[in-house]
């Protein structure tokens, strides 16, 4: 699993650096406004691309810490078997979103290999690859969670699911 701690580190290190460079941007973007004559254009949307990926690079992360929100009270009412498979039904629909938008934004990628962006005169698909970043990650999160709850619950699943 030392490939699982490699994408782990750098998905927080990637969050750290894309949040810290939204915060130097919008800095020289705030002090251009009250002490120059003109603010760069650069700045608003080096912020937009910087704020797109600190999203992508974080809620894969989120996604394996368990820091989205839920719904516990329709989970604390019912069976424990019930839970489980509440459990499952989230991450198998996650895992289908997710993964329909990684297969899907891969024309996105393409169309943004031949656009520019207006100012920073970048390739467009520099910041449309946050949504690979963050529809993959949280497949990947998704599908581990979902492989450990059928590795400690496997004796449940089979007398419920039959």
């Amino acid at each position: 699993m030392n490939w699982l701690k490699t994408i782990g580190w750098t998905l927080k290190y990637g969050t750290f650096v894309s949040s810290f460079g939204f915060i130097v941007t919008v800095s020289i973007q705030v002090f251009s406004r009250y002490f120059l004559e003109n603010v760069p254009a650069w700045t608003e949307e080096a912020s937009r691309i910087l704020f797109i990926y600190a999203i992508a690079f974080a809620s894969g992360l989120a996604f394996k810490g368990n820091y989205f929100v839920k719904l516990d009270l329709f989970q604390k009412k019912e069976s424990p078997q019930f839970e489980i498979t509440l459990n499952i039904l989230s991450l198998l629909v996650s895992l289908f979103l997710f993964g329909t938008m990684s297969f899907y934004s891969i024309n996105v990628l393409k169309m943004g290999l031949n656009e520019l962006s207006p100012s920073l005169q970048i390739p467009m698909i520099i910041p449309f690859f946050g949504l690979q970043i963050m529809s993959l990650s949280i497949c990947l999160y998704a599908f581990i969670r979902l492989l450990k709850l059928f590795k400690t619950n496997n004796k449940r699943f089979f007398f419920f699911f039959c």
